[in-house]
């Protein structure tokens, strides 16, 4: 298994002397861009040199932004903050997510719950993925496993956070941060220890997901959710309400059922996920709200226990 060595720093390390930290071994490091909303005034003063001097001395380098986001449309402002510096660099280790609550600043105004919290990290993390970026969410053990437990957030890599001799996250993850106190030659006083299980890779080798629109021959079968009406099923297929009305002999239009099962004749807009180290059909299936059985058929996979890394599947 690969076990890298890293640490992560901000301004609070000061003008770091990265040739001593080359030489003590230190594989690579997480280098904090900022903190919150899209404002120049909360960049971090040292980002900039930071991620030159790791390039000029050849450790691999990902980035990380410390959230403030109370809700969504503050987490596309952190989202922005962290493209808007990211600009014309590749970093190619992780772009992550710090969700926390080191300060008591979210506290303190009133926690967003459980759901506005897992809402604010997917909108950044998705939003940064869109850009090209290999995305990681930060957070200590109890907010993984208590607060941001769901599979909306399934699918981006996790960056655990617990202070101890092991990582006891049952869950998927390719880093650990497993100290505070770590000393390390170039840089004066305490720093972030961290473990790496992957060398990730550069930004344009990135798997992302991938949207495209192709007509499907034929009629479709689609099963009623919860929430659903024509004019949501008519857009997402690329028809019209009479058309769907017509084919399934609908008279009230306003009148459908969970579970009902509707022939569609339209376009229906296709989603892939190139498959990463250390995902299994179920949790593909859970980030992707579908089930492990359509999975298999969409991707005629015949044993739903192997799929392997890099492999392209239809998700939608």
């Amino acid at each position: 298994m690969v076990k890298l060595k890293g640490i992560d720093v901000s301004k609070h390390q000061g003008n770091i002397d990265w040739d001593a930290v080359k030489k003590d071994g230190i594989e690579f490091a997480m280098i904090r861009m900022g903190y919150g909303s899209d404002i120049k005034s909360q960049d971090d003063e040292k980002f900039e040199r930071n991620v030159r001097e790791c390039e000029r001395v050849g450790i691999p380098w990902g980035a990380y932004l410390y959230s403030y986001a109370m809700d969504v449309q503050a987490a596309k402002s952190e989202a922005d903050h962290a493209l808007r510096l990211l600009k014309g660099k590749n970093p190619t280790f992780p772009v992550a997510f710090d969700m926390e609550d080191a300060d008591h600043y979210k506290r303190d105004r009133g926690m967003p719950s459980d759901k506005e919290l897992v809402e604010i990290c997917h909108t950044f993390l998705d939003k940064v993925e869109d850009a090209g970026y290999y995305v990681s969410l930060y957070a200590n053990l109890h907010w993984l496993t208590t607060k941001l437990n769901s599979s909306k957030l399934n699918r981006f890599d996790k960056w655990v956070a617990q202070w101890s001799d092991e990582c006891t996250y049952d869950g998927q993850y390719k880093m650990w941060q497993y100290t505070s106190t770590g000393h390390v030659d170039g840089i004066a006083g305490r720093v972030d220890m961290n473990y790496a299980y992957s060398h990730f890779r550069d930004k344009k080798e990135q798997p992302k997901k991938e949207d495209k629109e192709e007509k499907l021959g034929g009629l479709e079968i689609y099963t009623v959710r919860s929430g659903d009406t024509l004019s949501k099923i008519a857009a997402k297929y690329d028809t019209t309400v009479d058309q769907i009305a017509q084919n399934n002999d609908i008279d009230n239009i306003d009148l459908i059922h969970p579970g009902q099962k509707l022939t569609i004749n339209g376009s229906v807009k296709k989603k892939y996920y190139i498959v990463e180290e250390g995902d299994n059909l179920t949790r593909i299936a859970d980030a992707y709200d579908t089930t492990v059985n359509q999975l298999a058929k969409w991707n005629n996979i015949k044993n739903k226990n192997l799929i392997y890394t890099g492999q392209k599947l239809r998700v939608k």
